[in-house]
């Protein structure tokens, strides 16, 4: 049986996984702030090589930006150093 206070603190969903809820909170707040075009592409990236270079730090610079369309922009030129560079697999188009 799995005790209350594990299950209040969402310790049952986040022990599988080594997460903490602090955790968990940040990457949805991220997810929030990215523009949805920049969101499904990552989610569309099954190759773990490919997604690694999309780093939380490098995602996180694109939310200071104020308009979507300049978050996209960044996010395109991301895409486009790392391709060019020695990440040659990483997919151009959305």
């Amino acid at each position: 049986m799995v005790h209350a206070a594990a299950m209040a603190y969402g310790f049952v969903f986040l022990h599988p996984f080594d997460v903490s809820k602090a955790r968990v909170c940040q990457m949805v707040a991220l997810y929030n702030r990215l523009p949805s075009q920049i969101t499904k592409y990552l989610m569309n990236i099954v190759e773990p090589e490919i997604l690694k270079h999309f780093t939380e730090r490098r995602l996180r610079l694109l939310t200071l930006l104020a308009y979507d369309e300049d978050k996209i922009k960044k996010f395109d030129e991301m895409r486009e150093t790392l391709a060019s560079e020695e990440y040659s697999q990483i997919p151009l188009d959305f």
